[in-house]
């Protein structure tokens, strides 16, 4: 038996999705006991999705957003 196909997209109700600041990243330290740390907040992270912007890592879309905002 097949199944209902989904429902066709109103091209009037498609949401542009926003240009998020940062490049979402999965961080892994090396060693038991290496962290990153936030340039921003100073939080650490052992393992983690950190953003990444201008080859720096950040610890949340906050961090970034602040370093925006002061710029």
């Amino acid at each position: 038996m097949a199944g209902k196909k989904p429902a066709k997209v109103n091209a009037g109700n498609k949401v542009i999705q926003k240009d998020l600041p940062g490049k979402a990243t999965m961080y892994m330290s090396g060693y038991k006991g290496g962290f990153h740390t936030c340039p921003t907040c100073n939080k650490k992270t052992g393992k983690g999705i950190v953003y990444e912007l201008n080859n720096e890592l950040y610890c949340s879309r906050g961090c970034l957003k602040h370093l925006i905002a002061l710029a």
